[in-house]
């Protein structure tokens, strides 16, 4: 189990990728767009998993940066968080993010 947890998680510029968190229960796609930076797609679910898809987000950039800072950039699928709903939701398009990996300056 821990080398699964181990696996490399950066996918091949330019190439999207599918895959599963089995930690937060999450389905996403991954663009690598150049060294440090990606394209975060995390596909609608139920309504009840919309706390793991927000925790997904700032885990998986955390590592994706290998814990460097990183800036988010939320572009599509931010939704409205009810408690208790009254009816169904209608389709939500996946959460959708532009993840930047801030680099440390060269020490020359």
């Amino acid at each position: 189990m821990l080398l699964i947890s181990c696996a490399v998680i950066h996918a091949e510029v330019g190439k999207t990728e599918k895959r599963y968190d089995f930690d937060d229960k999450v389905h996403y796609h991954q663009t690598q767009i150049d060294d440090n930076n990606y394209r975060l797609e995390i596909q609608s679910d139920s309504y009840q998993h919309f706390q793991n898809q927000s925790v997904f987000l700032l885990r998986h950039s955390q590592r994706l940066c290998k814990s460097n800072p990183f800036m988010l950039k939320v572009t599509d699928g931010v939704q409205e968080y009810e408690r208790l709903p009254s009816k169904p939701r209608p389709y939500q398009p996946p959460l959708t993010a532009l993840l930047q990996c801030e680099t440390e300056p060269n020490k020359d």
